[in-house]
């Protein structure tokens, strides 16, 4: 007896360090250098959208853009504890620390909820939920996608222990995860969509989950008023726009319609698989096969046994989402994200099974062999796609990147604007075409005096620095030198030494007044020589 206590209590210290380890790498790779990478022009767009929340308490769910309200008030966390409390002050750690610690709480449910369904199985999936490439690389994003994934894992794995426990805790975080993966993506349809279809073929041709999947008719009513009572709060901003509620319900028919018709985000119906499991360019050698034929051997096993219904559950879930995602035409490389994380479920059942199948055979030393460089092998891809390569436009995850130009160039303006008598007083004309100059607003957000515009205006020769795409210059360069009344021509000189491009191949080219460059480089060197 005391052997048998002593061995449990044992277990439980490995188990306690075992996780320990866990979270201390997947908070490493998520948090070190954390603004390696150029603000993406989603990332910036959601940043000055949130600024509205931050500086003057005011949020607008829209349903044509943006997304759902959780990122904006889970940031308003991390800026506060931060004491940002204007966009000027506001930088990348305080906004992408937001996803890079709502992912551990998947990994976090994961330990917790397999603790007593098979602990080596928990040991692997553990592993590799904290060390997988895409779900590190996009848990360093400030985007919408890491928080629905999580979301919408996390409340599968409580609605399974719900259904073996009966237990109100875990309807009661069911129905939190449930209305936050509503509150924050219009995407959520597909979740919700997929989920119900995944319980429902359980329901039919497992006898046994049948018995076990009915509500306590108390615990569905508690269930109900959690989802609504979080998605009223959320989208009515905490009840200062009750339109928005209506609004979470009308974005779906707008969503419809951008599944299809966004010509720019087009692609085929293979392109997720086809870029995580062969990517192989002069900067990079990225492959998931592994993972891939692993998950291949876990649906095998997994739909050959008579048990394992939280695993079969995340199969048939993670399944029915990638073909609704490879059936849209719409498609984005974060969106792999919510099939990707089932996938790794079900490879981590391939694992334990044929460690399991082969235990009493030299083939598991062989198995432990090859699994053990397959988890170095994602890390050492994780490594190299979120530090090595963060934003090189080869890297499988990147998606129209800014490249460091975008921070040389601005940190040029900014330090302009800031010099001297003239801080933050400078006139600045930014013109791109359809608006196509983000992520800049984000860079230069410490700038007041800035217009924003997508063709040339009469006026442009009023202001001291124009940004602008080339298509532009000629016609720049006409009104400048014959709009302006004799005697108020200025002279513009170029303001970047080199070719810059916010993102590949969007070039921008800047023009300066030239009595304004002469006093901005007097006065550096003058600092300079001091």
């Amino acid at each position: 007896m005391r052997f048998t206590e002593s061995k449990k209590i044992f277990a439980k210290i490995n188990d306690g360090y075992f996780f320990v380890i866990v979270i201390f790498f997947a908070l490493s790779l998520r948090l070190f250098d954390l603004n390696n990478r150029p603000f993406h022009t989603d990332e910036a767009v959601h940043a000055i959208k949130f600024a509205d929340l931050l500086e003057n308490g005011k949020y607008i769910y829209d349903p044509i853009e943006y997304h759902g309200p959780t990122l904006n008030y889970f940031s308003l966390i991390t800026a506060k504890l931060s004491g940002e409390n204007t966009l000027s002050e506001l930088n990348e750690i305080t906004l992408r620390i937001v996803p890079a610690v709502i992912s551990l709480i998947l990994i976090l449910m994961t330990y917790f909820i397999f603790d007593n369904y098979n602990k080596n199985l928990k040991f692997i999936i553990t592993i590799l939920i904290s060390i997988s490439p895409i779900f590190v690389f996009y848990g360093r994003y400030y985007i919408q996608e890491t928080l629905l994934v999580t979301f919408a894992y996390s409340s599968l794995l409580t609605f399974y222990k719900y259904l073996t426990t009966r237990k109100l805790t875990w309807i009661v975080l069911t129905s939190v995860f449930s209305a936050l993966v509503f509150c924050t993506k219009e995407t959520s349809i597909i979740i919700y969509f997929s989920a119900i279809s995944a319980t429902i073929l359980i329901y039919l041709f497992d006898k046994e989950i049948r018995k076990r999947i009915f509500f306590v008719k108390n615990h569905a009513l508690i269930f109900s008023i959690i989802f609504f009572g979080i998605s009223i709060i959320f989208y009515s901003s905490f009840f200062s726009n009750p339109s928005g509620i209506l609004d979470s319900l009308k974005t779906f028919t707008n969503y419809f319609n951008k599944a299809g018709s966004s010509n720019e985000h087009i692609q085929p119906w293979y392109y997720y698989f086809e870029f995580l499991l062969f990517t192989n360019n002069d900067l990079i050698f990225y492959t998931e096969i592994p993972i891939f034929i692993l998950a291949i051997f876990g649906f095998g096993f997994l739909f050959l046994s008579k048990k394992n219904y939280l695993l079969k559950l995340i199969a048939l879930f993670c399944i029915i989402q990638a073909i609704v995602y490879a059936l849209i035409p719409y498609k984005t490389p974060w969106l792999a994200l919510n099939f990707w994380i089932g996938f790794l479920f079900i490879a981590s059942f391939g694992m334990e099974s044929l460690l399991r199948k082969f235990e009493k055979t030299f083939i598991k030393n062989f198995l432990l062999t090859l699994f053990v460089l397959i988890f170095l092998h994602s890390f050492y891809q994780s490594l190299i796609i979120n530090f090595a390569k963060p934003y090189q436009p080869e890297n499988p995850f990147t998606y129209s990147q800014p490249t460091p130009d975008i921070i040389s160039a601005s940190e040029k303006i900014n330090k302009i604007a800031e010099f001297d008598s003239m801080k933050n007083e400078i006139f600045i004309n930014v013109i791109a075409k359809d608006n196509d100059y983000w992520p800049l607003p984000w860079y230069l957000r410490k700038i007041k005096n800035i217009a924003w515009n997508n063709e040339v205006k009469n006026n442009v020769y009023v202001y001291n620095i124009i940004i602008t795409s080339p298509e532009f210059e000629n016609e720049i360069t006409e009104k400048l030198y014959s709009l302006p009344k004799p005697g108020q021509v200025n002279l513009y000189v170029p303001l970047f030494d080199d070719y810059v491009a916010i993102r590949p191949n969007v070039e921008i080219v800047g023009y300066i007044q030239n009595s304004l460059y002469d006093k901005y480089l007097h006065s550096s060197m003058k600092n300079s020589a001091e």
